[in-house]
C-alpha cells in the first residue's frame, strides 16, 4: 500500500521542465522579384511556448531557415511566457529553375543559452519542412 502511494504521489508531481516549444504552422508566400532568375518567398512560422511556465530570462535563442543543410539565414527569439506565441518570418531566395519544383526549406530552433532543461524540455518538435511553391 506505501508502495502504490509513493508512485502515485511521484507520477503527480510537477515537471521539472515546464517550459516546451514548438515550431509549427509555416505559411509560404511567393513574391514578385525583381530579376527573372530569382524566385523569392516570405517563409512565416510559430514559435509557441506549449509549457506551463515561461522560459527564464536568461534564455538566449533563435531560430534557423537552411536548404540543403546549409544556413541560410536566422534571427533571434525572445523569452516566450507559458503559451505565448512569436511569429518569425524570412525572405527567402533561391535561383529559378524552369520545369524544376522550388523544393523545401527546413526550420531549426537553436537554444543558445545553456539553461536546456528550464528553456525548453524536449527537441522533438523543434524541427519544420515547409514546401515551397
Amino acid at each position: 500500500m506505501l508502495v502504490l502511494l509513493l508512485a502515485a504521489l511521484a507520477g503527480a508531481s510537477p515537471s521539472s521542465c515546464p517550459a516546451d516549444l514548438l515550431v509549427a504552422n509555416a505559411r509560404v508566400k511567393k513574391t514578385v522579384g525583381a530579376a527573372r532568375d530569382v524566385d523569392a518567398y516570405v517563409v512565416t512560422v510559430d514559435v509557441t511556448n506549449r509549457g506551463t511556465a515561461a522560459q527564464p530570462a536568461s534564455t538566449r535563442q533563435h531560430l534557423e531557415v537552411m536548404r540543403g543543410g546549409d544556413v541560410l539565414a536566422s534571427q533571434p527569439i525572445p523569452v516566450l511566457g507559458a503559451q505565448q506565441r512569436y511569429v518569425v518570418a524570412f525572405r527567402v531566395s533561391l535561383p529559378h529553375r524552369a520545369g524544376t519544383p522550388p523544393g523545401h526549406v527546413d526550420f531549426r530552433y537553436v537554444l543558445d543559452s545553456p539553461n536546456a532543461p528550464e528553456a525548453n524540455c524536449t527537441t522533438v518538435n523543434d524541427r519544420l519542412t515547409a514546401t515551397l511553391g
